[in-house]
């Protein structure tokens, strides 16, 4: 038998390219390194069109070859550098390439077995991308050409040579040991402590201090140095910065009950003032009673006496001065040797001294107190608690929790109160907790001392990193710091230092921080200067870009990036608000761009928007102030103010004026948004819609013709002209998929969904989300906010079809994520709509919807605020109040004045079902016939089922039961192809009652029972044990038949 013939080029360029591709994708699932899981997952998906293409084949082998390079090179950049240390630059290009796949992802499958004439009409717009492909690669290419020192060929042929163990190996790399560890991982930073002026040593002739009757939240820290007391010669250290309690805990374990009956002798001395090893002796000496001052004789008299505890206070005034840090530690470790001697020390930092060997297992510094623990502290201070919380939280949210600083701040509050506490603390900050005259009782005396200590005095770039930390409020990764490239003297020293004095710390995410009081004191006392500050936005800037240029690509780990840097962001951009920055304009611009991540990421709007004019009129860069009334129209929906006609002409005269013709696109589009969702008013969005739609294809701005597509589409399904919005869907999606915008393409899904809920074509509704929700995972979208908003169409699928539970459960994921005051109220509706519908207590749904209608008028979105009280009116309802219910809904109706058909059609079901008794049976018909002739304007098929249910309920009333029987067995039928459950089933009683009259009780049994089951369905509890009663009645009449 011949052997195999040897694998092909082509066999080869596909092998290597799945297998980066594959080793990429495994890679992504675990990695939060952005554009990972689309990159992955579309490279597999070219890979396998490639293999069945009948044109263009050696094209795709050429690009498949490049990508497989490119991947190969990504594949090497993330095995070497750790995933949060890859530079902006390193990620702009990987986001660069994800883009550039996309588009030969179109490509490719444009070179499917298609028709000659679909090949033929495509034909120009498959040349155009051939080109972008091509180009892109080349410049993709020749970024990590660079981003790498130009791999050699050399290199890359080993690669080749390594396929088929790459996939193991890097998988290995990013195994547990393939992580890097930054310098004291296992240590958290605190305050060091150092002599800020020399004490006459009498104050050491002190006995132990008494118990501290004010003490919180250190029970855990207690039990574990009681216990650690407890063991044969223990040597214990409480490390911690100035003022977070480390004498008091100290104190509170000599007072132990434990302790006390363990140690006959006691000694508590304080080493303030022993600045040195004779000072040290001195102060021993003279509080355990030795008459000479010197080591021997101290020696030898905890060698005579009983089983003692030795607790040196402030011990690293005495330990940091260098010239006299070996005798101290010769000192140490000699009492040390003293087995019934139990040696205790606290020290500012998050340094021990290495000549002991300290009982293990160690404590680690202390932290700020639990939230809990330092609202009793206060409170117990003050006597007097707060007219609310909010008061509290906000006073000590000043202190970071640092003990110290809540004792300073709840006595001041006793006489100053808590308004003028506040007020005072913006414009003094920690001077205002300084007016006593040691440590104990000034705060920025307790930090200059950590300053001022020669560890810091030693490092004199500590300070300067300490100065640009006290500009992030969320602290900063290393890796960070090394890429912003501050002009700092030996970096890594300087943040050793800090840690090491406890002036800085690093917390669970490995964030380099500082504690509010230092960071407040280092702002007043010692800015960063400006050559500290630019490279800081810079860095910024670079960052939120980053995110702005890829955020319809799968950009989770800039998101995590940004998401964690929020303070930081406003903190860093509201300092470089200054004429003289020459940085100014692209400060502007990372501020208006982190205001739209902002919005669209669903937060609090950042609060730069609003100090932006007086700048952008400085500069007079008109497509920087376009830029900036785009946003501000984005921003409407958080209460931001403005002249929708005035700031329209304003921005288009700034835009032609930058001859920016996207910009103004994208104005106008949200502009239309405005007019849609704050105004009701559909005319003129559409009008602005369509106005962007134009300018963006004059533009040739694929992405804004997109947005005022999808905006139009959208408008037209508020409107109820749902076939309409179709057709806009269908272009939408045409237009995404052709330029590779899988996110849009879902987006254009969703509008085609929520169309076909409306028009009651519930079917497909279900596999068309699983297709969008398919196209999200394809592209690495999964999980974000897409796909929250998808989950809510979903939602709306289920609640449309009466199947609330599975509704429910969708509402409640997406509402437990923090989203925009408009999105999570109309969440929040949703679920009030379905506690409503399955029998909630009406006073809990009422509280629900007055809570949630305030949100909508805090927003000023009158939409939502109509839908409100159409809700409140079937409250009414359930509540007896048939007169309130009526004259809610009609002025609904007079307010829509049909611009919204959901409500239009909700207002018209209640004011034409009989069974709510709202008007005369004439007049409720009559509404019935209006909702009827609605339906049929906008082909709602499920509102005029709904009709005909309804008029079939006026027949019953006149006695008409044939005409009766016919309207309830269409608008059965209709009703279960839709697969709506409770409106199914309302008809079925109701023709089972007519069958019922006439004598027909197994027709009437089979139509209950019916009726029951999609009761059950939706949750109908009454519905149940109404149609229960006729089952039960119709079964005892057969038996008694029989």
């Amino acid at each position: 038998m011949p052997p195999p013939p040897p694998p092909s080029h082509a066999d080869n360029i596909l092998k290597f390219a799945e297998s980066a591709a594959s080793t990429l994708s495994d890679i992504s699932a675990s990695s939060s390194v952005p554009f990972l899981r689309t990159i992955g997952a579309v490279s597999l998906s070219i890979l396998s069109m490639v293999q069945t293409v009948k044109f263009n084949h050696a094209e795709c082998l050429r690009m498949v070859a490049k990508v497989e390079e490119l991947l190969s090179v990504i594949l090497c950049l993330c095995a070497q550098q750790p995933e949060h240390e890859l530079s902006h630059a390193t990620l702009n290009n990987i986001g660069y390439f994800a883009d550039t796949l996309n588009r030969i992802h179109v490509y490719v499958a444009l070179q499917q077995n298609t028709s000659i004439f679909k090949r033929l009409f495509r034909q120009t717009e498959s040349l155009r991308l051939l080109a972008e492909c091509q180009a892109g690669l080349t410049q993709a290419s020749e970024l990590f050409r660079i981003e790498t020192r130009l791999l050699t060929i050399a290199e890359l042929m080993d690669m080749y040579s390594q396929a088929e163990k790459r996939h193991l190996e890097l998988m290995e790399i990013y195994g547990p040991g393939g992580q890097s560890t930054d310098i004291g991982s296992d240590t958290t930073s605190l305050i060091d402590k150092s002599v800020f002026e020399f004490r006459n040593s009498t104050t050491s002739l002190i006995m132990v201090p008494a118990n501290p009757k004010i003490f919180h939240g250190r029970d855990k820290e207690l039990t574990a140095i009681v216990q650690l007391l407890l063991q044969d010669s223990p040597r214990v250290a409480i490390l911690g910065p100035g003022g977070i309690g480390k004498t008091s805990l100290a104190t509170a374990a000599l007072h132990h009950p434990d302790i006390s009956a363990k140690y006959t002798h006691r000694y508590f001395v304080s080493c303030e003032s022993a600045n040195n090893h004779n000072s040290l002796i001195a102060h021993i000496a003279s509080h355990v009673g030795v008459s000479l001052n010197t080591s021997k004789q101290i020696l030898g008299h905890f060698s005579a006496s009983e089983p003692c505890i030795l607790l040196l206070d402030n011990f690293e005034t005495a330990w940091e001065p260098l010239v006299s840090r070996a005798q101290v530690e010769e000192l140490l470790s000699l009492l040390a040797d003293i087995p019934h001697l139990a040696l205790m020390v606290t020290m500012r930092g998050a340094e021990r001294p290495g000549s002991v060997l300290w009982t293990r297992p160690f404590l680690p510094p202390l932290h700020p107190l639990t939230d809990k623990a330092a609202q009793l502290v206060f409170l117990d201070i003050t006597d007097q608690a707060p007219e609310n919380d909010v008061e509290i939280f906000e006073l000590l949210k000043l202190t970071d929790n640092i003990p110290l600083a809540i004792t300073l701040i709840a006595h001041i509050s006793v006489f100053e109160g808590y308004d003028t506490l506040l007020s005072r603390w913006r414009t003094e900050n920690t001077s205002l907790l300084s007016e006593g005259s040691d440590k104990h009782s000034n705060l920025d005396l307790s930090i200059r001392l950590s300053l001022s200590s020669p560890r810091m005095l030693n490092s004199p770039g500590a300070l300067q990193l300490l100065s640009v930390l006290s500009l992030l409020p969320d602290g900063i990764l290393e890796a960070d710091l090394q890429q912003i490239d501050l002009p700092i003297v030996e970096l890594g020293r300087s943040k050793t230092t800090l840690i090491r004095t406890s002036l800085a710390y690093l917390d669970h995410d490995r964030h380099l921080r500082v504690l509010v009081p230092i960071r407040e004191y280092i702002r007043l006392h010692n800015p960063p200067p400006p050559p500290m500050c630019r490279p800081l936005r810079r860095h910024f800037h670079q960052l939120v870009m980053l995110w702005n240029d890829y955020q319809h690509l799968s950009t989770v780990g800039i998101v995590h990036r940004l998401a964690a840097n929020v303070g930081n962001f406003e903190s860093v951009l509201k300092h470089g608000l200054r004429y003289d920055e020459p940085d100014l304009a692209e400060t502007l611009r990372s501020a208006i761009t982190f205001d739209s991540f902002c919005h669209i990421s669903r937060r609090r709007p950042s609060g730069i928007l609003p100090l932006l004019p007086e700048y952008l009129d400085k500069l007079g860069d008109h497509q920087l102030y376009g830029a900036y009334f785009s946003q501000l129209v984005r921003s409407w929906h958080h209460g931001v103010p403005f002249d929708s006609e005035s700031l329209e002409t304003t921005a288009v005269h700034h835009f032609r004026a930058a001859n920016d013709l996207r910009g103004q696109s994208v104005f106008l589009s949200g502009l239309a948004h405005y007019f849609l969702n704050h105004d009701n008013n559909i005319d003129d969005a559409l009008k602005y819609y369509t106005k962007a739609r134009i300018l963006a294809e004059e533009g040739g701005d694929t992405k804004s013709q997109c947005f005022a597509l999808r905006g139009a589409a959208q408008s037209m399904v508020q409107l109820g002209q749902y076939r309409e919005a179709q057709m806009i869907s269908q272009e939408l999606r045409c237009l995404a998929k052709l330029h590779g915008f899988f996110h849009e393409e879902v987006q254009a899904i969703r509008v085609e969904i929520n169309c076909r809920v409306s028009l009651g074509d519930l079917k497909p509704c279900l596999s068309l989300c699983a297709e969008a929700q398919a196209l999200l995972t394809f592209c690495g979208m999964q999980d974000t906010n897409l796909d929250l908003v998808l989950l809510g169409s979903l939602g709306n699928v289920h609640l449309q079809k009466t199947e609330f539970a599975e509704a429910k459960t969708l509402y409640s994921r997406t509402s437990s994520v923090k989203q925009a005051p408009l999105v999570d109220a109309y969440d929040r509706l949703n679920l009030t709509i379905i506690d409503n519908e399955t029998g909630e207590a009406t006073g809990q749904v009422q509280q629900q919807l007055d809570g949630i209608k305030a949100v909508f008028e805090s927003i000023r979105h009158p939409t939502g605020m109509t839908f409100c009280e159409v809700l409140s009116a079937s409250v009414h309802i359930r509540d007896g109040l048939p007169d309130k219910a009526r004259l809610a809904l009609e002025k609904a109706l007079v307010e829509t004045r049909g611009n919204n058909q959901e409500i239009t059609v909700l207002c018209l079901t209640m004011l034409g079902d009989v069974s709510y008794g709202l008007n005369d049976t004439w007049t409720t018909y009559g509404w019935s016939l209006v909702l009827l002739g609605f339906a049929r304007k906008d082909k709602s098929m499920i509102a005029a089922h709904h009709a005909l249910r309804c008029m079939g309920d006026y027949f019953v009333a006149e006695g008409d039961d044939d005409t009766a029987q016919s309207l309830f067995q269409v608008a059965l039928d209709g009703f279960t192809v839709m697969d709506i459950h409770r409106s199914r089933g309302w008809c079925a009683v109701r023709l089972g009652d007519l069958f019922h009259r006439r004598g027909k009780e197994e027709v009437a049994l089979e139509l209950w029972t019916i009726a029951r089951s999609c009761f059950v369905r939706s949750q109908q509890e009454k519905d149940i044990e109404l149609v229960d009663k006729r089952i039960v009645g119709a079964a005892k009449v057969a038996q008694s038949t029989k």
